[in-house]
């Protein structure tokens, strides 16, 4: 089977979907190759109950993802905050689990040196240059060296300490010690600065939901665009030429076109076979742009007792399993939701374990801090991402030492008439689903304007 179109867009992730509409808006015929048998990529939303959506993959936007509010907007998706009323718990370095209020009053001290050392990495950050950070002043040092051995080069307490890497760990999904200080400060600067990045109050990245959960932004663009997508359909091989693109699938679909958009994450593109082969320097980039691991659980309630208990439904651990939590209820569902993060190596080790023992050690953790009521929960669902055949992970690409230094440049750049865009590649919100919008806008862009500049 053959199919002709303008250009095709491989994946119908937040990215390719976007860049798709795009395309279609500036009068091209896009036509969209998804592997899986769903749209939204890294964006799923499950039912733990009936009428009750969790996110199992990308779930808040923050005050500042103006293309998301945007978008949201205009698909009809309303928005809600996240619940933040009342205290964290915390249990670090043997305290024992204590309420926000006696935690900051225990160790102010310590977290006057945290907010010293993120004030530093705010600084470190504004140099550099979001859309090519290998060109940073110093961005051969900071590339040398792993965000975990600056950290520890810090002198903090160890309860500084720890907050720190569970924080860190909680946006890349990955330990400290497998990304380079660099990667960690481009990721600052496409955000803003860390407060946008750490908070989930006011101006943080983690602010606000959508009602039916987020799920509900990718099937609302695909019925926008349906009959520009295929799904189930692996591309398994793109011959590109000069002015034309030969898009081969699993199955036996072919696809033709002008341009090629790639919107998937790079250690995914590099499974793409190409004819000629890409440049050993992106094949060397791509081998080098591993997933980061995370995993969400949720445990629902017939109420959010914690609430009356004073209490936001945040956790901050470094006892486990699971590191950071938060209440993921739904306004006008009177069940309550408490949603659990395993990232990196949590993720990694718990993901291997038996459903059973996961979610007995998980509801032992929520005991500990909630009360005896967390062993009770109604339902549990829980979700995974690097056993997914056709994402291998989540959220996003992280670049260990020496990566952005000696490949970086290759990542965005297109060849030829193949070009490249997911959150990894964008240079606003990077990692966030307001840079996949950015990511595809931008590679839709770019081929509309070689198209309409009279290539063929």
């Amino acid at each position: 089977m053959a199919h002709e179109a303008d250009v095709v867009v491989v994946g119908a992730g937040l990215s390719g979907l976007i860049a798709a509409r795009t395309l279609l808006a500036a009068g091209l015929r896009p036509l969209i190759l998804e592997a899986d048998n769903r749209v939204g990529g890294r964006i799923l939303t499950e039912e733990a109950l009936p009428g009750l959506p969790v996110d199992i993959g990308a779930q808040w936007i923050g005050d500042t993802h103006h293309r998301m509010f945007a978008l949201a907007e205009e698909l009809g998706v309303p928005t809600f905050p996240q619940y933040d009323d009342g205290e964290t718990s915390y249990e670090l370095d043997g305290s024992g689990v204590l309420r926000e209020n006696a935690f900051h009053a225990r160790f102010s001290g310590e977290l006057a040196e945290l907010e010293r050392v993120l004030r530093r990495l705010d600084e470190m950050a504004a140099e550099v240059p979001p859309a090519a950070p290998w060109l940073a002043p110093r961005a051969a040092d900071w590339d040398a060296v792993t965000a975990g051995a600056w950290y520890d080069e810090q002198g903090l307490s160890p309860v500084a300490r720890t907050l720190l890497e569970i924080c860190t760990v909680g946006i890349l999904a990955v330990p400290t010690v497998e990304v380079s200080l660099l990667h960690l400060l481009f990721t600052i600067q496409t955000c803003g600065v860390t407060a946008e990045l750490f908070a989930e109050s006011e101006g943080g990245a983690q602010t606000t939901r959508f009602v039916g959960g987020t799920g509900e932004i990718p099937r609302r663009l695909a019925a926008l665009i349906a009959e520009h997508i295929v799904l189930d359909a692996p591309v398994q091989l793109i011959g590109h030429g000069r002015d034309r693109v030969t898009v081969h699938c699993r199955g036996g679909l072919i696809a033709r076109a002008r341009r090629v958009i790639v919107a998937i994450s790079p250690t995914l593109a590099g499974r793409i076979m190409y004819d000629p082969p890409l440049p050993g320097r992106r094949d060397q980039l791509t081998q080098r742009l591993p997933n980061g691991s995370a995993m969400k659980a949720f445990f629902v309630y017939d109420e959010p007792f914690w609430r009356a208990d004073g209490l936001n439904g945040q956790i901050i651990s470094d006892v486990g399993p699971a590191r950071m939590s938060n209440d993921s209820g739904v306004p006008g569902d009177a069940h309550g939701v408490i949603l659990l993060f395993l990232e990196g190596e949590q993720a990694r080790v718990c993901s291997q374990l038996p459903e059973e023992q996961r979610r007995a050690a998980l509801t032992a953790e929520l005991v500990r801090h909630l009360g005896p009521r967390a062993a009770r929960p109604e339902a549990y669902v829980d979700g995974e991402w690097s056993e997914r055949q056709w994402t291998r992970g989540c959220y996003n690409a992280n670049c260990g030492p020496l990566v952005w230094t000696a490949y970086g440049s290759a990542l965005a750049a297109p060849i030829g008439v193949i070009h490249w865009a997911s959150t990894d590649t964008a240079t606003r919100w990077s990692a966030y689903m307001e840079g996949a919008v950015d990511a595809g806008e931008r590679a839709a862009n770019a081929v509309i304007a070689e198209l309409s500049d009279g290539h063929r």
